[in-house]
């Protein structure tokens, strides 16, 4: 993308300065000159922090929520209340529905106050819908949580589900354009990358707080969190019933 825009400056620099030569030779004698004067749209002053803090708000709400699920059902396997399980009423949709809301709720919360914070201490602008931003971090964290699941399905101690955890979120930020544009990785890595919760949710919560993207916009991009969480839960779910079986 930088690339890209230092060739489209090049050009236009390059417009202007014809632009300045026919004129001179027009009025036959020099003028003021033309000059390019290049603008950054949505964050002018190329403040780090306006990129930097609403990054923060998706990977602290996925540290809170892949943790808090992937500890989930290895803690019940560690501490033998797994079995527990096996003879209660409770059926495996509402069992899995008790793993599911805590986390979702402990990272709506979480995003919530980091939201506010970064617009209060880092006055960092939120020019979008709020409801924009609301529908996008539940759809995200729903995913999350689906990952965090079927880490913690395929985990028999706590100790491997950390470890599960974070095996998943350093590829997870890493492959989400925080620290390197997808433009500029490799054609594979760009495919994998939409598997990427991250990708998704980071495009349009920078989108709605620095652009203010329509909700239509955001639904187009954010979509895809509403398959990822579905194929997650899924997967999680079955491997969860093999447990109980």
């Amino acid at each position: 993308m930088q690339q890209r825009r230092v060739i489209v400056q090049g050009y236009a620099q390059n417009i202007v300065q014809q632009y300045n030569a026919d004129l001179a030779d027009r009025a036959q004698r020099n003028g003021p000159p033309a000059t390019l004067v290049a603008r950054n749209w949505f964050n002018s002053n190329l403040d780090y922090l306006w990129f930097t803090v609403p990054n923060l708000i998706g990977m602290l709400s996925m540290v809170v929520g892949l943790i808090v699920t992937a500890l989930s059902v290895a803690r019940e396997r560690e501490m033998g209340t797994f079995d527990q399980l096996l003879v209660s009423p409770l059926s495996q949709r509402e069992i899995l529905a008790g793993k599911t809301i805590p986390a979702m709720i402990l990272g709506f919360v979480e995003s919530l106050l980091i939201t506010g914070a970064a617009m209060l201490f880092f006055h960092i602008p939120c020019v979008g819908s709020f409801g924009s931003l609301v529908v996008s971090l539940v759809l995200f964290l729903f995913s999350v949580v689906g990952f965090g699941l079927f880490i913690s399905s395929l985990c028999n101690t706590q100790q491997q589900a950390i470890l599960g955890a974070f095996t998943f979120m350093m590829p997870a930020t890493l492959l989400s354009g925080f620290a390197t544009p997808i433009e500029s990785m490799p054609r594979f890595l760009q495919i994998v990358s939409y598997a990427n919760p991250m990708r998704h949710f980071l495009v349009a919560v920078r989108g709605i707080m620095l652009k203010g993207m329509p909700f239509l916009t955001v639904l187009d991009i954010i979509w895809p969190l509403a398959v990822i969480a579905v194929v997650t839960l899924i997967l999680a779910s079955w491997l969860f019933r093999r447990g109980l079986g």
